[in-house]
């Protein structure tokens, strides 16, 4: 017979003992951003209780009327902010996650099975999970093949276009340094493009890099909470109406309730991002993981592509057996430490072999700056080196993690 208070007890004792473990450490895990409490507190409202399928935008046709007043949020705040931050005519904050995101768009093409998607990412053989997507789709998944991880090659690009005539050709811009759109984009003529900005959307909102529907991008989307601070929620922007009235289209079949909560958490978020500094938080990313990656290789842990400046993004990718130590056991005895990392075994350049990758992201915006990362590098290899160093490392992780003030957050 099942104990329901015993398993009640448990559940909660974990999710505290997860809770007072957040508050003293620092996210290096560059597919997260936990954001402000601003945006998190609509969760803790009657909002994160409700549904919202509202997807014509009359409140005369809703069927559920008591929603007027908390959906003003998304038409008077979220959407507003999202053509701003976009440059887009057309934006929507209805995917729930970057990976519906990306499916919405497929959904959208109105092309026949086994028609070709080709798939442009930093990584000599595209992500896997958006090709089993594009394959559950009934698609054909091509990814682009190149020498060059770092830079995938236009005249490259052309030929695969030319010999498979995709319907769409996704870029996922998520690899230490950004895809060269520019030049790329021009190069898949006749096929519909879109850019996953999950990895680079602070960067893009804050002018950092310049928008891909500038460039010439059908449409992007993404993660609002992988780089940018934001909830566990998607959002997408189209650049023609076309594009957007396919996309209108798929989201009304696809997208029931697409979560009051969560588009005011996005709402508050982007307005935060835009009144605390956002500029200058996108900024403080790149140069914060290049100071990380060159204390890092001060402490004799060189991150990958040191030549290049390590990274033009915020991400850093680390091979530990410099000193001595499998990344899977590095991972570990960093988050006993209290730094939080992702242990890859797929990364470009390592040859299978088990890698760290780390992002600066959220640690930049609870604070962390660059005159910080002298102090985290040698805290971060001496936890490695020393696995009976981990609770000195942890007392010294938690009072940096306390000195931190982040001026990208609203106060209160």
């Amino acid at each position: 017979m099942v104990d329901v208070e015993d398993l009640l007890t448990a559940g909660l004792d974990a999710l505290s003992s997860h809770q007072r473990r957040a508050a003293r450490v620092i996210s290096l895990v560059p597919t997260e951003n936990a954001g402000s409490r601003l945006a998190r507190g609509a969760y803790a409202t009657d909002a994160g209780a409700r549904a919202f399928y509202n997807i014509d935008g009359d409140p005369d046709g809703w069927t559920l009327p008591s929603r007027r007043h908390a959906a003003r949020i998304e038409t008077e705040l979220t959407l507003p902010l999202l053509h701003h931050v976009t440059g887009a005519s057309y934006v929507s904050a209805r995917p729930l996650s970057g990976m519906q995101s990306t499916a919405l768009v497929l959904a959208s093409l109105g092309a026949p099975p086994g028609t070709a998607v080709l798939v442009v990412h930093a990584a000599h053989e595209g992500t896997c999970r958006t090709s089993r997507l594009v394959r559950r789709m009934r698609f054909t998944a091509v990814h682009l093949t190149h020498r060059d991880w770092y830079r995938p090659d236009p005249g490259a690009l052309t030929a695969a276009v030319t010999a498979h005539r995709p319907a769409l050709v996704i870029f996922e811009d998520g690899g230490l340094f950004p895809l060269p759109l520019a030049a790329l984009l021009p190069e898949a003529a006749g096929a519909r493009t879109h850019v996953d900005i999950s990895a680079t959307m602070p960067l893009i909102f804050g002018g950092v890099l310049p928008s891909p529907l500038g460039l010439g991008a059908d449409s992007i989307g993404g993660a609002t909470h992988a780089a940018f601070p934001g909830p566990q929620h998607g959002l997408l922007a189209m650049r023609t109406a076309p594009v957007a009235e396919a996309v209108f289209a798929a989201e009304r079949d696809l997208v029931a309730s697409h979560h009051l909560a969560s588009v005011c958490a996005l709402g508050f978020a982007l307005a935060e991002f835009e009144s605390r500094a956002g500029v200058r938080y996108a900024r403080a990313i790149v140069h914060t993981a290049r100071a990380l990656g060159a204390a890092l290789a001060a402490e004799g842990l060189t991150p990958q592509a040191a030549e290049r400046g390590y990274t033009g993004g915020h991400q850093l990718w680390v091979d530990t057996r410099p000193v001595g130590v499998d990344a899977a056991i590095a991972g570990e005895r960093l988050a006993a430490g209290g730094i939080d990392v992702e242990i890859r075994y797929d990364l470009p350049g390592f040859g299978g072999v088990p890698a760290l990758s780390l992002g600066v992201a959220e640690a930049v915006h609870a604070g962390l700056g660059e005159q910080h990362v002298a102090r985290l590098a040698g805290l971060m290899v001496l936890a490695i080196r020393d696995p009976d160093a981990r609770d000195r490392v942890a007392f010294d992780v938690r009072a940096l993690r306390q000195h931190l003030r982040s001026p990208y957050m609203l106060p209160g």
